[in-house]
């Protein structure tokens, strides 16, 4: 059995991927627009014409739509045949999961599961390491730190022994029980491994987690079940789609994911086989798997996955597009890599060693075609199938290629998916409902707001107060208004009167000037000193005198928007699609940003197309870290809203803006002035990068009628 992948350019002869190659697994990459998506959705829709159960992991909407059939002309017109639609509609059971939410079937985790009690003893405590190190990791403490490496210590220690007697951990609230109260058995070890305080924070941490968005990921709907996913009682193969931007929080994400992985490798432990029994494919892994120092929850569960999955018949699929932000060792047992359009030098270079380590013949001739593939054109390297570099056009899809919106989940997750898994949501909601209590305004109330509103770090309604403690708005209205007379809280009503939102004092969210919550700060990693060397060269004067001169210099920070927008993208030559994409605005001219060699460049006018503007998101010395405006030593003004910044884009580039959040570049203002003449100006360098601040990024002065 083969997977149909599309066409080889030069002879047009069927380009087929034996199944058995999965077994090493497939890695899919290329810059945004060069079409690894759709060839790993394309991945997907054979998995299911040949019986193979998939998971999904959709961090953005994008996959989603593998449950939306495509136009039978299109299909047709770009050489598909009709009868794999037909099939793969036929055949799949397509379900999308939302974590800690309804809007398709609600889904949730319980990390603190244990292995059935005949897993071998070595496989058992991998996993229960594993679950020790994403929950300390998830719970904020850095595993490369004395403090994290005894948190992620006395976790495993407790969860082991626990695990040897038989014991249940009923929840998060019942594991900080038990870390201030542990075994007296295992009492001795403990306290040689954290100080003493150190007991008392660790569950200090566990029962934020039994509160707001992170509560609702380890109660809201049916846990993640392995068999579950695998169930093919209805004759149907399982295509499950785990939608993650249902999670509030990158770190819950990562979080959720982690668990996701622990439970598959606990389940391919009691499951082997020869065969290819299960795909798992994740979009943009970057984010879970990148490389040394950084450690995320997913990382250490992911890699080992890449290198045990195959024994056991899983295979891997994944893409992504930022090349220089994944670890290349841990995905060493990848055998089969599809290659698309690859424009920068450094990406470039980073997949050097990859392609001469599988063909050092064809090396150099590989890297000089990355730059001029097309969209959907790829080189497909996988020695243990084709003795050449193979170069293709990947199939047209059978699905329709949308980013599907949380709020379109309901309209597309088939009603049929609904029914099959109703017997699994039935029966976590006859536990649930012995425990859910609606509980009065009360001091206790008053607490958990304090506690979720501490967690969420964002401006709420009163109506998502309660929807996330499950109390009454009306009690969590009353509750909210008595905390803001207390001057714990603060509040602020919407323009036009159409929503109150809250948030705790101590935060300084700024609702009026369009801080509703944490802002993306970018780290400065340019001094003045070495500001002031890049900028010499734009004094006036010659190369050995210069006729200006600096004499201060001021650091700040610029108010940007992050805008993720879709657009609709050229594919081959008459048709178009739908793609995500993110541009950056200035929150004070409108301007929209692009980087150049030399320069942060802010156009009044564009004279570029969208597809060649290069942002902030291609520099690698530029990263984001989000931050309170109490730890911003002085917030901008942010002088143009969502809804202008919006507007903007609509007009300029007729794209349709999704999301939006506040992100602040750091910059140096370095004063100059003329050695002979009364001139003074300033140039402004970008202190992440060291380029040049150019065009309309400074507001226009109103002039004064007198």
């Amino acid at each position: 059995m083969s997977f149909f992948l599309g066409r080889e350019l030069a002879t047009e002869t069927p380009v087929e991927l034996p199944i058995e190659a999965l077994h090493r697994h497939l890695m899919a990459l290329g810059a945004s627009g060069s079409g690894k998506t759709v060839l790993c959705k394309c991945m997907m829709e054979e998995a299911v014409r040949h019986g193979i159960p998939v998971i999904i992991v959709d961090p953005q909407g994008d996959i989603s739509s593998l449950a939306l059939k495509g136009n039978p002309e299109e299909i047709e017109g770009h050489g598909t045949p009709l009868t794999i639609q037909e099939e793969y509609f036929e055949k799949a059971r397509i379900a999308i999961f939302t974590p800690a939410s309804s809007k398709g079937i609600p889904i949730s985790v319980n990390p603190l599961s244990f292995p059935e009690k005949d897993t071998p003893h070595e496989e058992a405590i991998l996993a229960l390491d594993m679950t020790a190190t994403s929950l300390s990791s998830f719970l904020g403490y850095d595993l490369d730190s004395d403090a994290g490496r005894g948190a992620k210590a006395y976790l495993f220690t407790l969860l082991e022994h626990l695990w040897r007697e038989g014991e249940i951990i009923k929840d998060m609230a019942h594991m900080a029980e038990i870390v201030l109260n542990p075994p007296s058995k295992i009492t001795g070890t403990l306290y040689h491994l954290v100080t003493k305080r150190e007991p008392q924070e660790i569950a200090r941490k566990l029962r934020f987690l039994t509160v707001g968005t992170p509560s609702l990921m380890f109660q809201r709907g049916v846990q993640i079940d392995m068999d579950m996913f695998m169930d093919q009682s209805d004759g149907k193969v399982p295509l499950n789609i785990i939608y993650l931007n249902t999670l509030s929080s990158e770190n819950d994400k990562q979080f959720f994911l982690a668990t996701l992985l622990r439970e598959l490798y606990v389940w391919m432990l009691k499951n082997p086989a020869e065969d290819i029994q299960l795909l798992f494919y994740v979009d943009e892994i970057a984010p879970y798997i990148p490389p040394y120092p950084r450690n995320p929850p997913p990382k250490e569960a992911y890699a080992f996955l890449f290198k045990q999955a195959r024994k056991y018949g899983v295979g891997l699929v994944a893409a992504t597009q930022n090349i220089t932000d994944i670890d290349y060792k841990a995905l060493a047992q990848v055998n089969t890599w599809c290659l698309g359009r690859m424009m920068t030098r450094q990406d470039i270079d980073r997949v050097k060693k990859i392609i001469q380590s599988i063909d050092p013949l064809r090396a150099e001739t590989v890297l000089q075609k990355l730059p001029s593939l097309r969209t959907g054109e790829f080189l497909m390297l996988s020695p243990d199938v084709y003795d050449d570099v193979v170069n293709f056009q990947v199939r047209w899809l059978v699905t329709d290629h949308l980013t599907l919106d949380e709020k379109d989940l309901q309209k597309y997750l088939p009603s049929k998916s609904r029914q099959f898994f109703a017997k699994y949501q039935l029966k976590q909601k006859k536990v649930a409902k012995k425990s859910v209590t609606i509980s009065p305004p009360s001091k206790a109330l008053a607490e958990r707001i304090q506690l979720f509103l501490n967690s969420v770090r964002q401006s709420v309604s009163a109506e998502y107060v309660a929807e996330n403690l499950n109390v009454n708005v009306s009690d969590a209205e009353t509750t909210l208004n008595s905390l803001v007379r207390s001057k714990i809280v603060k509040k602020h009503q919407v323009s036009r009167g159409e929503e109150v939102l809250y948030w705790l004092s101590k935060f300084g969210f700024k609702p009026s000037k369009n801080v509703l919550g944490e802002v993306l700060a970018i780290p400065a990693r340019i001094t003045q000193v070495e500001a002031i060397k890049r900028a010499k060269s734009l004094l006036e004067g010659g190369l050995f005198f210069k006729k200006e001169e600096f004499y201060d210099a001021e650091f700040s920070h610029l108010p940007l928007w992050k805008v993720a927008a879709t657009r609709k993208a050229k594919h081959l030559i008459f048709f178009t699609r739908k793609e995500l994409d993110t541009f950056y605005l200035s929150a004070t001219t409108g301007a929209l940003i692009s980087l150049e060699r030399d320069a942060v460049l802010f156009h009044r006018l564009m004279t570029k197309s969208v597809e060649k503007l290069r942002d902030l998101d291609d520099d690698e010395d530029i990263t984001f870290i989000p931050k309170l405006p109490k730890e911003m030593q002085k917030l901008p003004r942010i002088k143009l809203g969502r809804d202008k910044i919006y507007s903007t884009l609509r007009l300029k580039l007729g794209v349709k803006p999704v999301s939006a959040e506040v992100a602040l570049l750091p910059v140096w203002k370095l004063k100059v002035r003329h050695k002979k003449k009364k001139k003074k100006r300033t140039i402004v360098i970008d202190a992440a990068t060291g380029r040049k601040l150019a065009g309309n990024f400074r507001p226009r002065r109103s002039s004064k009628k007198r």
